[in-house]
């Protein structure tokens, strides 16, 4: 469970990443690490998972906010992220402690699930995310992407 959850929020980083590509010093972030520091259930289709993600940031401040995501497997969503707001220190390396929930759709099944632990399955995936970026001075735009391949972003 600790792998599919380690994957999950890589590609979810990293497709945060991908979503702030819009000037040349943005397309520069990198998510450097991604450790779990703690898991726990929430009944028992929800998952509290605790991260530890180093971002290397040189553009500016940016604020990231209304974090939602889903993983796709054949078109069928498996699960549901959202994550706590946090910022981007400006011209920085840094290890941000980010909160993740994640919801299990009720149409997934075990199968689906535990296929998700092979490297091939995983990277036939797909990830659709929205995140809600603000610079410093204020100005904000919400980005949405639909269908990144998981493959793309590891």
């Amino acid at each position: 469970m600790n792998n599919i959850i380690r994957k999950y929020a890589a590609v979810i980083l990293a497709a945060l990443a991908l979503c702030l590509s819009g000037c040349n010093k943005v397309r520069q972030i990198n998510v450097t690490s991604v450790d779990i520091e703690s898991v726990s259930m929430r009944g028992f289709r929800g998952i509290d998972v605790f991260l530890a993600v180093g971002i290397d940031n040189p553009a500016m401040q940016i604020g990231l906010s209304e974090i939602n995501g889903s993983l796709k497997y054949s078109g069928k969503v498996l699960g549901r992220l959202a994550m706590d707001p946090f910022t981007l220190v400006s011209k920085s390396a840094e290890i941000y402690h980010l909160k993740a929930a994640i919801s299990i759709e009720k149409d997934a099944g075990i199968r689906e699930l535990t296929a998700l632990m092979d490297k091939e399955t995983m990277l036939g995936c797909t990830v659709d995310i929205s995140v809600r970026a603000t610079l410093k001075g204020g100005v904000s735009k919400t980005l949405r992407f639909k269908d990144i391949p998981v493959r793309e972003l590891l």
